[in-house]
C-alpha cells in the first residue's frame, strides 16, 4: 500500500514496535475516522463496531506495526477486517462488468476530499452507492491503495475498480455541488454566522446523490 512506500516519513520517526498501550491510543483517537471507514465498507453499524475492535486486536499483536505509521496502519487494518467480513457481498455486479470508464485517469481523492467526504452523511452515502463502490472509494480513494491493490483485494477486474470509482466519484461531486448551492443560498447577512449550518445540524448531512436526479 502506498503508505508502506512513504519511505521520507518513516525515517523522520521513531520506527520502534507498537506497543498494546499506544495501539488503544491511536485507535481511541481515530474513533470517528475509523469507524466512518468501516461503515462505508460495510455498510451495518454492527459490524463496523466490530471491525474497529477486530482491527485494534490485530495491530496489538503484529510484529510489523511499527509507531511511524500507526495512524495509516489503524486505518489499513480496519478497512482490511471490514472488507473481510463483507468479501462474499463483493463480487463483479452485471452493471460494472458491462460498462467502461471513460475517464481512465481517475485520481485519488486529496486530503481536502477526503475530509469533505468524511463530513457527508455515511448512512446517506451507502443509500446511494453499492458496496464495490464504496469499498474502492475507501481504499484507492481515501487510502490511496494502488489500483492494481484493489483488483488484488477485491478479486474483480481492473474495469470494475475503475467503474465503481468512477460511480463513487460522480456520487461524490454530485454532494459537494448541493453542498455548495445549499451554503451559497444562505450566505447573505442574515445567514453568515451559520452558513454551513441549521438549527445545528450542518447541511452535508441531509443530502442524497438522489437530490440531483432529475
Amino acid at each position: 500500500m502506498h503508505w508502506l512506500r512513504n519511505r521520507e516519513t518513516q525515517e523522520n520517526q521513531h520506527t520502534g514496535l507498537v506497543s498494546r498501550p499506544e495501539a488503544q491510543v491511536a485507535f481511541a483517537e481515530q474513533k470517528e475516522s475509523l469507524y466512518w471507514t468501516a461503515l462505508m465498507i460495510t455498510g451495518d453499524v454492527k459490524l463496523a463496531g466490530q471491525s474497529i475492535v477486530d482491527a485494534t486486536s490485530v495491530t496489538e499483536t503484529n510484529n510489523y506495526a511499527f509507531r511511524a505509521w500507526l495512524v495509516q496502519w489503524a486505518h489499513l487494518a480496519t478497512a482490511r477486517v471490514a472488507l473481510n467480513a463483507v468479501r462474499s457481498s463483493i463480487h463483479e455486479t452485471a452493471a460494472y462488468a458491462d460498462s467502461t470508464c471513460s475517464h481512465r485517469k481517475h485520481k485519488p481523492l486529496s486530503p481536502t476530499e477526503i475530509r469533505s467526504l468524511h463530513e457527508l452523511d455515511a448512512h446517506a452515502v451507502i443509500q446511494q452507492l453499492d458496496i464495490l463502490a464504496r469499498t474502492v472509494l475507501v481504499f484507492y480513494g481515501c487510502q490511496h491503495a494502488s489500483l492494481s491493490d484493489c483488483v488484488l483485494l477485491l478479486n474483480v477486474p481492473l474495469r470494475s475498480v475503475l467503474s465503481a470509482y468512477c460511480r463513487a466519484l460522480q456520487c461524490y461531486r454530485q454532494f459537494m455541488e448541493r453542498v455548495d448551492k445549499t451554503q451559497a443560498a444562505f450566505a447573505g447577512p442574515l445567514f453568515t454566522s451559520s452558513a454551513s449550518s441549521f438549527g445545528g445540524t450542518p447541511f452535508t448531512r441531509v443530502l442524497s446523490c438522489a437530490d440531483h436526479t432529475n
